[in-house]
């Protein structure tokens, strides 16, 4: 990959990470600083010549990170070390994966509790909360309430959905479990992630149709 330009970037509360412009229409994001190791002109030229030999679609067109369904199937690991932003993104792909159709994609200032909004085949509307951690903490009752407060109320969703690579809190899961706010923690969105569940098999009782 040929490098262009490296720039660092720096969000609020979030950690820095590096935008890096490529040969490639799309950017690539890193979060830790890389060395490059520059080639020779004959070095190079065959490089060229080994990546137009073997393409491999890393990124699509529009810079999103998983551009095939098969990109979905990540480690829980891996899935730590997205972005909360790229975390949105993974979730809202694999909503796609499974027959859904995207009205918002990623959580924005006063998205009322909803990170993604989104439609299955049948015309279920489903309102998505992401909440992506990288050190294990659960999701707490506080998520729940602002979940319950718009997903019908302000979205009109008739599905609820907190999605976390932790897990919940057992206030959380009570709360949840009396308002019917679907939850997927860790271990079910792994699952879900590698295909060996599906999403009606993940969310357990919906309404029908689902």
């Amino acid at each position: 990959m040929l490098v262009h330009e490296c720039k660092r970037i720096r969000e609020p509360n979030q950690p820095p990470y590096y935008r890096l412009r490529t040969g490639s229409s799309a950017p690539v994001y890193l979060h830790r600083a890389h060395f490059f190791l520059v080639p020779g002109p004959d070095e190079l030229a065959r490089l060229k010549d080994q990546a137009r030999a073997n393409r491999v679609a890393l990124l699509p067109d529009d810079g999103f990170l998983f551009p095939t369904p098969a990109s979905l199937r990540i480690s829980p690991a891996r899935i730590d070390r997205l972005t909360p932003n790229q975390f949105e993104q993974f979730v809202a792909e694999l909503l796609e994966r499974s027959e859904c159709s995207i009205t918002r994609r990623g959580g924005r200032a006063n998205d009322m509790a909803a990170d993604i909004l989104a439609t299955n085949r049948d015309g279920v509307y489903i309102a998505v909360q992401c909440k992506h951690t990288r050190t294990g903490r659960k999701v707490g009752a506080a998520t729940m309430y602002e979940v319950n407060g718009t997903a019908a109320p302000e979205h009109g969703a008739k599905v609820a959905l907190v999605v976390t690579n932790g897990g919940f809190t057992k206030s959380a899961l009570a709360f949840a479990d009396r308002h019917e706010i679907r939850t997927v923690a860790r271990d079910d969105l792994a699952k879900w992630a590698d295909g060996s569940l599906t999403l009606a098999e993940v969310l357990g009782e919906v309404p029908a149709g689902f």
